[in-house]
């Protein structure tokens, strides 16, 4: 990897926490505010760290229609392709974006309150880029559960600990300030109260009450980040499976040996063609195959077909609608303040 050991202790404490202090790291890692600034500033400068953003739990937030399409296309002309992408990318409703080689040419996720507005958005995809169209694969997502980066402490994870978003049953009602607040962390998670508070024209007070309350129940789980793999040194695979599902007690050994794997950092559970997901982050290609070998061999029992998509551009990726994205493009709104 193209980072150093101290690199590496900083993303990682980093990824447990998204806005954790330069000097709550330092404590951690042996070193100093100042020290950890710097590099922290590195990262960012380098592109190695791309985006701050706030894992939410979609289902919370009455967003219960996730839906994953794995696309190929044909006969797309460079300026074509140019338009759809920038016709995704200006889409609120389209959070995820991986351009892939492998299975499929990308895997857009569509996010929607109702199988309605989700008709809606999936249509007018169709109408436009349907003649280019040569393969829909359909993936509904019901419930992600993100891993910590532990290759990057290189140790395994401690069973249990992670971040969890859908695959829920209930709902929180959130105001319209709590939207607005998801809003703005999912496009700059390390945005200080102070700036989120001049934004919305309420106070800092109000903004750390709604904050604390979003975290209390569940909607947002942890301030994550996407990283820049090629400049990283790191290859990012997402690795579809065909699971057979009779045994229980099997299923949860799979669970358990994901959890524990350094490098995989995200589990989908899901139905459609494939009812698994997984998220790779990992040196090389060799050793990406060693771990599927090992994951076949270990698993005959349940895993029926894999199929490997090498995600080479990460347009978009986050959990959630960003609802309000005027809101770092204009002027502050002011809005009631709420009890």
């Amino acid at each position: 990897m193209n980072l150093t050991e101290l690199d590496k202790k900083i993303l990682f404490e980093l990824d447990k926490d998204g806005r954790a202090s330069f000097s709550a790291i330092a404590r951690v890692i042996g070193s100093t505010p100042q020290v950890v600034k710097y590099h922290f500033e590195q990262l960012m400068e380098r592109g190695i760290i791309k985006h701050f953003w706030a894992f939410t739990d979609y289902d919370k937030c009455d967003y219960s229609f996730f839906w994953g399409y794995w696309l190929k296309f044909a006969g797309l002309t460079k300026e074509k392709e140019r338009e759809m992408y920038a016709d995704f990318n200006s889409n609120k409703y389209i959070p995820i974006i991986q351009r892939t080689d492998g299975y499929a040419d990308v895997l857009i996720a569509i996010i929607a309150k109702d199988v309605f507005h989700h008709t809606e958005v999936l249509q007018n995809i169709f109408t436009k880029y349907g003649s280019n169209i040569t393969m829909s694969d359909i993936f509904v997502g019901l419930g992600f559960i993100k891993f910590p980066r532990t290759y990057l402490a290189n140790k395994e994870n401690e069973f249990q600990k992670f971040a969890v978003s859908g695959g829920t049953t209930e709902k929180i009602k959130l105001s319209e300030t709590d939207r607005k607040i998801i809003s703005l962390l999912l496009q700059d998670g390390r945005m200080e109260f102070t700036k989120m508070a001049k934004i919305l024209g309420v106070s800092v007070g109000l903004v750390h009450k709604h904050f604390n309350k979003l975290g209390k129940n569940g909607v947002i789980t942890k301030i994550t980040f996407t990283l820049d793999y090629q400049k990283m040194g790191m290859l990012f695979y997402r690795v579809c499976f065909k699971i057979v599902q009779f045994d229980q007690m099997r299923i949860d050994d799979l669970y358990k040996f994901c959890c524990l794997h350094p490098n995989i950092i995200n589990y989908v559970k899901g139905m459609g063609n494939w009812e698994l997901l997984l998220d790779i982050e990992i040196e090389s290609r060799a050793a990406l195959r060693e771990l599927i070998r090992e994951m076949k061999n270990q698993f005959k029992d349940v895993i029926r077909q894999v199929e490997i998509n090498e995600i080479y551009q990460m347009d978009k990726f986050t959990q959630m609608a960003i609802e309000y994205p005027e809101l770092t493009e204009t002027k502050p709104v002011i809005i009631e303040e709420e009890n």
